[in-house]
């Protein structure tokens, strides 16, 4: 497992997204996404930049920072699974150390998940996401990824989230 901490930013930009983006700098990854549930768009951007551009057809941009990345970063993913919340102030730091300790290199030992990566938002709400790279969109509900994602810290830990919002994208 590794912990790669670059670029530092990511820019969520959904919503109708121009197929000639060009506002990220050079060496940026870029990525387009179609939501699994919907036809909205996904533009994924992890760049030095910090400051997302204001873009027509957009429905709502968000401008993270990287906390934590583990698991199989060249690994060729074909869904991002998101998972965007809030949580009270008083268990930030359980939250972290969760996330961290147990969750995030658990669920990367599931077959099907290449990569786990928690960010922490510089302009968004809910202002948590974590991210997960699956080559397999059933992993989480797999024998491995329930035995993964079942401990009595998650049960915890979930009971705390508050505007969580989950979401499936297929990377295009």
């Amino acid at each position: 497992m590794t912990q790669t901490l670059k670029p530092p930013y990511l820019w969520l930009i959904r919503g109708a997204i121009a197929a000639d983006f060009t506002h990220a700098e050079p060496g940026s990854l870029m990525r387009r996404a179609i939501d699994v549930a919907s036809p909205e768009g996904l533009l994924w951007v992890e760049t030095a930049q910090k400051d997302a551009p204001a873009l027509s057809g957009a429905s709502e941009t968000s401008t993270f920072t990287l906390a934590r990345d583990v698991g199989d970063a060249a690994g060729a993913p074909s869904f991002i699974y998101m998972v965007q919340t809030d949580i009270p102030a008083d268990v930030v730091e359980e939250y972290t150390r969760w996330y961290d300790e147990e969750h995030l290199p658990r669920l990367v030992r599931v077959p099907g998940i290449l990569r786990a990566r928690r960010y922490e938002a510089v302009k968004a709400q809910p202002f948590y996401l974590t991210a997960y790279d699956l080559c397999d969109v059933n992993a989480f509900e797999s024998p491995q990824g329930l035995v993964a994602r079942k401990t009595p810290w998650t049960e915890r830990m979930r009971s705390k989230f508050f505007n969580a919002r989950r979401s499936t994208w297929r990377l295009t």
